[in-house]
């Protein structure tokens, strides 16, 4: 759904300079994701909320742009269809250590490859065999993996809560004229905000939501460790909260792509942002269905195991590797025209 709101209705968390033509705000419900402004030389500035969270700084189009030819419109399709005309250097790899949203995407990728070493041995157990590797705890790395997408998802959150809230810390459009006639706060003075409530805002939502889901994914593989429990105790104590935690993780991976679409769904095969959460997505629903079929491993209806629940598991944090592997090449690659 796309809005074309005068430049009063800007989010109150974003300031632009006052001069700049104000041509359209995309929004999906009450959150805004994306502003376009044209420039006093012709061209676009586009600010969206991912790219500004991970200060990437805005897409800025000249007036020859495809983009320019329809970013006036209403329908927010024609845009996004148009944005493949900015494109990336696509880099594989890069570090960024100064970079927060680095670090995020690290911590994710550790994260989901202790997932994929507890679980592939899991659905094929002679992969072991196959690279002449002994039986280890499976349960143990899970839990160390989902204990490292903790730490990812608070600092997720953390990321959202710090976002620099003036959209001219992205600079490029002519410095945004010169820091909007000189900004008087000095935005390396500000606290860290450890903790905080923003709910104007998709990206503390999407950050919030994937942090209760992976702390009470933790109660899931810490019980996990545990041995002999009968299936009405492991329903409850294993089960149950890996069911709602990949309930939150899909709600968060489906936030995501609302972000980076500007609509409750679209299909940008082109964007790397779009792949990490639509990975993400469909890692979500690989637990979410193991968590389901797991209820019935024990008791009295019992369902066969290995392709709804280990091969599932299994391939749900492959595609969390996928996913979380890309957040590190989103950062690093460059866009071009």
């Amino acid at each position: 759904m796309a809005d074309r709101t005068p430049a009063t209705d800007l989010p109150p968390h974003v300031t632009f300079p006052a001069h700049w033509e104000h041509v359209a705000t995309h929004r999906v419900g009450r959150f805004i994701t994306r502003v376009i402004h044209r420039l006093p030389d012709g061209g676009l500035h586009v600010w969206t909320s991912r790219r500004h969270r991970k200060r990437r700084g805005a897409v800025i189009q000249d007036s020859a742009g495809a983009l320019s030819q329809v970013a006036s419109h209403e329908h927010v399709g024609q845009v996004n269809a148009a944005s493949k005309s900015v494109r990336q250097h696509f880099r594989l790899w890069g570090w960024r250590v100064e970079s927060l949203s680095w670090w995020i995407g690290l911590i994710f990728i550790i994260g989901s490859i202790c997932f994929v070493v507890g679980t592939v041995p899991t659905a094929y157990p002679g992969v072991l065999d196959w690279f002449g590797l002994q039986p280890y705890n499976y349960a143990l790395v899970c839990f160390i993996g989902s204990v490292w997408f903790t730490i990812g998802s608070y600092l997720l959150l953390l990321e959202a809560l710090n976002t620099d809230f003036d959209a001219t810390v992205q600079l490029k459009a002519h410095e945004l004229e010169r820091y909007v006639e000189h900004k008087p706060q000095d935005q390396r003075t500000r606290r860290i905000r450890w903790m905080g409530f923003a709910g104007n805002r998709l990206d503390y939502w999407i950050a919030t939501v994937q942090l209760i889901g992976a702390i009470t994914f933790n109660i899931n593989c810490g019980m996990g460790l545990v041995e002999g429990m009968n299936w009405v105790i492991a329903d409850i104590l294993v089960w149950t909260p890996s069911t709602v935690a990949s309930c939150f993780f899909v709600t968060a991976s489906y936030l995501g792509l609302v972000e980076v679409s500007h609509r409750k769904w679209a299909w940008l095969w082109w964007d790397v942002s779009w792949w990490i959460n639509f990975f993400s997505l469909l890692g979500s629903f690989g637990f979410l269905i193991s968590s389901v079929v797991g209820y019935f491993g024990q008791g009295p209806l019992q369902m066969p195991q290995w392709l709804g629940n280990y091969f599932a598991l299994m391939m749900g944090s492959w595609f969390f590797l996928f996913g979380t592997y890309l957040m590190v090449p989103e950062l690093v690659s460059e866009d071009c025209d």
